[in-house]
């Protein structure tokens, strides 16, 4: 995997690989000559590695989509598209799929219908307000209580010409649409409760825990979609039914539910009610211009509120298909039984060849800033303009971001937390908020109490600047090397970290080899590499920054 995504080096590992290099060589070749691979018909792929140690096995489903490949109106569709993918088939998770599909187009309508009229409210809600806000302050609660006809209006009581303007518009335009609004969405709520009645709920994950199934999950990011879990061997047939069937046949039941429930929680807990996440959201708004890293994974409420079962389906057509997923299996499995089952339950996956992304991003002419005002913790982000994962300095750029941010023994952890003792927290990552297409190196850090994000801003630029006209040290860049060795020892040993690594670098690099290569890459990495990349990337002009500026607390 990546060098960000990888944890600092244990003590041990070091000594075992320093001493025994060339058994470690050898190591690399012989796991290397035990993955197999086959491609069926429709594109699918399938890396398979047999370690007979235990009777388990676990595996990576990577689908190469995730919300870069998203469009304006249907941003967060990749991420509901992966909850639906555990609702069940026609065969699981329904008690009667033949009228639950009339139950569904008939869902289907109520929210068209409800959508309809909560896009043609909006002007008139927004007009009616101007009118109301134009009523005097002492004649607004007794409007109030006319309109709501909660109470019986005072005898004395006289409308205001700003109040019966704002009077009439109401009965003659606002009621009769919030009335309709109010049917229509009682009639949307109706049919979303009556195709509940033929689910089955979570009775996919209940097969796969009944039959030994452990950490069902699945994850989206900007870049792909993954799913994954663990499976005793014995279940292998069972396995590949469930995945196949789900990859080729899913049944995108309480779509609705789903994304106005669990997806709209999440898009207000990571975003809305989170000032770290509102300031993300709005960093990657402002540093990304034309490619999908725009917008966020969860994507925009509006979309999430209005995108449809049919846009969902259209996206999973035009996306699931072969060419786009890698299947890794690692573990107790025979790759002849894998091969059979494959092509007996991932067949009907259909073969297709999505468009690429070929949107590149522009060069940045000069500095983006944001500032928000919000009476939370301080934060200071800044992000510099780099190529995508592919590109032949990302090795570089791993090198310059582990030594200027990551873990204890980098710069700014030393200088800002350790020495200065101004941060609480301090980072470098290259690869934010993906690696596919062209992207970003991110730098930020918290301060401490009475410390401010500018202040964090001369303490990073400074380090960077010394990066910038010295680069680093030879003991510096052979520290980086050594914790990317025994990174990828590590990352040989499990199942689950194994099937990982594998699907990644396929989907990734295109190759699934180039996971044996990465020790290489990085071991080619100079001194003068750093020290060129770091002037490039390093330029005002190519950075984009985003702060918290602490307010105080609403009274």
């Amino acid at each position: 995997m990546p060098l960000k995504n990888r944890l600092p080096a244990v003590l041990t590992v070091l000594i075992v690989m320093i001493t025994a290099v060339g058994a470690m060589g050898r190591t690399y070749l012989d796991l290397e000559d035990q993955v197999h691979e086959f491609t069926l018909d429709n594109g699918v792929r399938f890396l398979v590695l047999e370690k007979h140690d235990v009777p388990v096995f676990s595996f990576r489903t990577f689908v190469n989509v995730g919300s870069a490949n998203e469009v304006r109106g249907i941003t967060g569709l990749s991420h509901i598209l992966e909850h639906m993918a555990f609702k069940g088939t026609p065969e699981i998770g329904t008690t009667d799929y033949k009228a639950e599909q009339k139950a569904m187009a008939a869902e289907d309508a109520a929210f068209a219908a409800f959508k309809e009229i909560r896009l043609a409210i909006r002007p008139v809600r927004a007009r009616y307000q101007q009118l109301l806000d134009r009523i005097p302050a002492d004649q607004r609660e007794a409007y109030d209580k006319l309109v709501s006809g909660s109470e019986v209006t005072p005898p004395d009581f006289t409308l205001g010409p700003e109040a019966k303007a704002a009077l009439d518009y109401y009965n003659d335009e606002a009621k009769a649409m919030e009335d309709e609004y109010a049917a229509r969405r009682q009639a949307f709520e109706d049919a979303k409760d009556a195709a509940r009645e033929f689910v089955v709920t979570n009775e996919y994950g209940k097969i796969v825990e009944n039959n030994g199934g452990q950490g069902m999950n699945a994850s989206t990011s900007n870049d792909i979609t993954q799913y994954f879990y663990n499976m005793p061997s014995n279940r292998l047939e069972l396995w590949a039914y469930l995945e196949g069937s789900r990859m080729s046949h899913p049944v995108f039941r309480e779509f609705y539910t789903e994304k106005d429930g669990p997806v709209t929680e999440e898009r207000r807990m990571r975003t809305d009610n989170n000032p770290i996440g509102r300031l993300i959201e709005q960093f990657e708004n402002l540093m990304f211009m034309a490619n999908g890293y725009h917008h966020s994974t969860i994507g925009y409420m509006s979309d999430i509120q209005n995108v449809s079962r049919a846009d969902c389906q259209a996206y999973f057509h035009r996306n699931y298909v072969g060419s786009n997923i890698t299947v890794a299996v690692v573990g107790d499995v025979d790759y002849k039984d894998v091969r059979k089952y494959a092509r007996k339950y991932f067949a009907d996956i259909p073969a297709g060849h999505p468009e690429p992304v070929e949107t590149f991003e522009p060069k940045q002419l000069g500095e983006k800033r944001f500032i928000m005002e919000d009476p939370s913790q301080p934060l200071y982000i800044a992000g510099y303009h780099i190529h995508n994962v592919r590109h032949p300095d990302w090795p570089v750029y791993e090198v310059i971001a582990d030594v200027l941010g990551q873990g204890r023994t980098s710069r700014l952890y030393k200088n800002l937390i350790k020495d200065q003792k101004i941060a609480v927290n301090a980072m470098a990552m290259p690869g934010f908020p993906g690696q596919k297409y062209d992207t970003g190196l991110l730098v930020f850090a918290m301060p401490v109490k009475d410390k401010t994000a500018e202040d964090m801003e001369g303490a990073i630029d400074e380090q960077i600047r010394d990066i910038v006209d010295h680069g680093i040290t030879a003991e510096e860049l052979e520290a980086v090397k050594q914790r990317a060795r025994a990174s990828f020892i590590r990352g040989l040993d499990g199942n689950a970290g194994m099937a990982s690594q594998l699907a990644w670098y396929q989907t990734f690099m295109g190759d699934w080899r180039e996971l044996f290569r990465e020790v290489d890459r990085i071991d080619a990495v100079t001194l003068d590499d750093v020290q060129r990349v770091a002037a490039e990337i390093f330029d005002v002009n190519n950075r984009t920054v985003a702060i918290i500026k602490t307010t105080d607390q609403e009274s």
